[in-house]
């Protein structure tokens, strides 16, 4: 019985230290942090797209609160949303930004794909993005992050897990140029 309870104790630590851990490598999502995102971002494909870029505020309408969104010229994201992913995927905001602009790329280009392709080319930039910010920025792990993400975020409208998967790689096998993802 003893031995029993203290394999549970051994095992409920070790959880919490995990849990812990998890919480101290991701980064709290600030409009600072965004900002830089933004700029980072920016740098790596700004002569693709240019959209307005909002945090915390719905501007497209969207029903259900803030996420990550883009309608027209608008982008927004709302850190909330962003942080809980962060929590379970460090430096993951990062890409769901370059996801959402993908999407703006797409906007500026009147590029209209069917359910799901549109989004699997956002994911494909957002890929794209990571191997920029891996090896140029030094955000180690954020490849992983969007990947696992992406994989756990499968939908009918975004894609199977496996085919966002898919497109992230695709992406970030492009060596961080976006054209590789027309």
């Amino acid at each position: 019985m003893k031995i029993l309870f203290m394999k549970k104790l051994i095992l409920t630590l070790m959880l919490s230290i995990s849990f812990f851990a998890s919480q101290v490598n991701s980064a709290q999502v600030t409009y600072d942090y965004l900002n830089k995102t933004l700029n980072e971002i920016k740098g790596w494909a700004g002569s693709y797209a240019s959209p307005w870029v909002y945090y915390d505020r719905n501007v497209c309408g969207e029903r259900y609160g803030i996420t990550a969104y883009v309608c027209g010229n608008y982008l927004q994201l709302g850190t909330q949303f962003l942080q809980n992913l962060e929590n379970r995927y460090p430096l993951v905001a990062k890409g769901i930004f370059a996801h959402e602009w993908g999407h703006s790329i797409q906007n500026k280009r009147n590029i209209r794909y069917n359910v799901p392709y549109q989004e699997l080319q956002s994911d494909c930039f957002s890929g794209s993005f990571t191997y920029y910010g891996e090896n140029t920025l030094g955000y180690r792990g954020l490849y992983n992050s969007t990947s696992m993400s992406a994989y756990n975020a499968g939908d009918a409208t975004h894609g199977t897990g496996s085919q966002r998967q898919y497109y992230v790689r695709k992406g970030y096998n492009t060596r961080g140029n976006p054209n590789g993802c027309f």
